[in-house]
């Protein structure tokens, strides 16, 4: 004797939870990681290419002193510390 399924619900409810994922992403924070692996990349291409220590260390301190200020810039601007409970 077959047992009967329960009915499907026809439409899955957002959850709140999905969509706050979006909002709490630290975008600023991606981005500078991003640049970070660039300069990384980009300093390795001038250290085996052409052999320029010089080039590759001033790629470095370039890609860190930006990521810096904007790092700063942002805690300047926007208050990033946690709500108090």
């Amino acid at each position: 004797m077959p047992i009967p399924l329960p009915p499907k619900t026809r439409a899955k409810a957002t959850r709140a939870r999905d969509v706050d994922a979006i909002e709490s992403i630290d975008w600023l924070a991606l981005w500078a990681l991003s640049i970070a692996v660039s300069a990384v990349f980009m300093a390795s291409l001038v250290f085996f290419g052409v052999g320029d220590n010089f080039g590759a260390s001033m790629i470095l301190f370039g890609a860190a002193g930006v990521t810096g200020l904007a790092l700063r810039i942002d805690s300047l601007i926007y208050d990033h510390s946690p709500p108090a409970d």
